[in-house]
């Protein structure tokens, strides 16, 4: 039963500015739909949305292995939850968006070299959601030395 309980995330604070969690402050960075023709010329088949989510996390403290096992996911009102496109995929996403650009990390690589006190790690996770659940959308963060606890930004789109 502790096992099980170490992996799902009962314990969510949810704010829309900035968050203290696992050794740094988290906040919202920049959140993009892309697939209904307004954030560029692509549009996704079956009413389908891509969303792009960056996240900035500064560190209070060396993080050391504090991120092991770090989850991002997308949850709707209704409890949905959708998770991250593979780190294939999603680079590849990256480099036909912005090809003059690198592709972010992920949580899950960006864990496994983590910034140092006063530094900051850039992370960004690509999500494939219905369209009729983006009204509802919310990030949410967990590393698993600190489940079920757990934190959650809610999306806003322009």
């Amino acid at each position: 039963m502790e096992d099980y309980r170490r992996r799902i995330e009962t314990d969510v604070v949810e704010e829309s500015g900035q968050l203290d969690y696992a050794g740094a402050t988290w906040r919202l960075e920049k959140v993009r739909l892309i697939g209904d023709g307004r954030d560029t010329q692509l549009r996704l088949p079956g009413e389908m949305r891509l969303v792009i989510v960056r996240m900035v996390a500064t560190a209070a403290r060396d993080i050391g292995d504090g991120w092991g096992q770090c989850e991002v996911s997308l949850v709707d009102g209704a409890g949905r939850r959708w998770l991250p496109l593979d780190v294939i995929l999603s680079s590849d996403i990256s480099r036909d968006l912005e090809p003059a650009s690198e592709p972010l990390k992920g949580c899950g690589i960006t864990s496994l070299d983590p910034p140092h006190q006063d530094h900051a790690a850039l992370i960004e996770e690509k999500f494939v959601v219905p369209a009729a659940a983006v009204s509802s959308l919310a990030v949410r963060l967990s590393v698993g030395p600190l489940r079920p606890q757990a934190i959650s930004f809610p999306l806003a789109f322009n």
